[in-house]
């Protein structure tokens, strides 16, 4: 319940005026001081994890969202080969870094990748709390059922649109199909008397659907285990909301807490610094060659840590130094590490 909570004021922060409140709470001097003493603390604990750990099966994507980078992404479209992926359980089994929960998701669709519910059934066999993200277009009765069996602990579903026209100019895609498979996924769900998946819809507010976001929110909280609503990221620039409700910037930027709790693989089986690298520029080191430990490790990441500690942003890479991560102001350092 305390996190189910929690995750409801998350969303409520990242989509409403409250954020123009907690941007000014965050600018001034006393709440610096509080928040870099825990700061100081809570990062020499996170440098040794647990890490979420996000694996891009993979990177191709059915979809074409107008407010995600991925048609813009030149890096490979691929599905993440056996040889890797088995390289990935291989390190797990043998080196057993500290994980948190396993996001098997990166910027693809999931279930583009013919082998994902096996890899899928292997990584939950090996204990870790699973989530992954999808639109929901390709997940056929099968595919729900197979969800249900392996009690896949999270599934958060990317819905944009109130409506055929609306959805399918956002998304691309097919609005009677999708609203289908999510109906039939609870249906099942409910049949099995099942309480896994928690099953979230999730909607990105912009131009095209900010006048009837709050009547789509209020359809799928009375169906899903929870529906959220957030406002549009600029992936470093490279997109540009064109709605008129956009993240309040802060004027101090407080250290992404992402930095040290998250450890990503993409397709290609590469270490990337950030969930927000979709180009997978900044390369740490390789799965097939590196552990996990050394990943952690790389210099790379512990100097752009230092940096953000010393809120040298400038310093930084314009895809920080352009980042509109929502939580800028340091409220995910006093957040509990079961809601990330």
């Amino acid at each position: 319940m305390p996190d189910k909570l929690i995750k409801y004021l998350k969303s409520l922060y990242s989509s409403t005026s409250i954020q123009k409140t907690l941007k000014t709470l965050s600018s001034s001097y006393l709440y610096f001081l509080t928040l870099q003493k825990i700061i100081q603390m809570q990062e020499k604990k996170d440098q040794s994890g647990p890490y979420n750990l996000l694996i891009e099966t993979s990177s191709s994507c059915n979809a074409r969202c107008l407010m995600c980078p991925h048609s813009k992404m030149t890096r490979k479209k691929q599905i993440m080969d056996k040889l890797t992926f088995q390289k990935i359980i291989t390190r797990l089994k043998s080196e057993n870094p500290p994980i948190n929960k396993v996001i098997l998701s990166g910027f693809g669709e999931p279930f583009l990748d013919p082998n994902f519910l096996d890899r899928l059934e292997r990584i939950k066999s090996l204990g870790y709390p699973v989530r992954f993200y999808t639109n929901a277009s390709l997940l056929t009765k099968k595919n729900a059922q197979k969800l249900i069996d392996l009690r896949l602990d999270e599934l958060n579903i990317s819905f944009n649109g109130t409506n055929p026209v609306q959805y399918k100019k956002i998304m691309g895609l097919n609005y009677a199909q999708t609203v289908k498979n999510i109906n039939q996924l609870l249906k099942l769900k409910k049949e099995a008397n099942s309480i896994l998946p928690k099953v979230q819809i999730s909607s990105i507010i912009i131009k095209e659907n900010e006048k009837s976001i709050q009547k789509h929110l209020k359809t799928w909280q009375q169906k899903a285990d929870s529906a959220t609503v957030s406002l549009a990221h600029e992936w470093g620039g490279i997109i540009k909301s064109n709605s008129k409700k956009k993240f309040e910037k802060a004027k101090r930027t407080y250290p992404c807490r992402s930095l040290w709790h998250t450890l990503v693989i993409d397709s290609q089986g590469s270490f990337v610094i950030c969930c927000r690298d979709y180009e997978s520029k900044f390369k740490l080191a390789n799965i097939k060659t590196h552990s996990f430990k050394k990943a952690a490790n790389h210099p790379t990441r512990l100097t752009w840590q230092k940096l953000h500690l010393k809120y040298q942003k400038q310093s930084l890479p314009l895809i920080c130094q352009n980042c509109n991560f929502p939580y800028q102001d340091g409220i995910e350092w006093l957040l509990p590490r079961s809601i990330d």
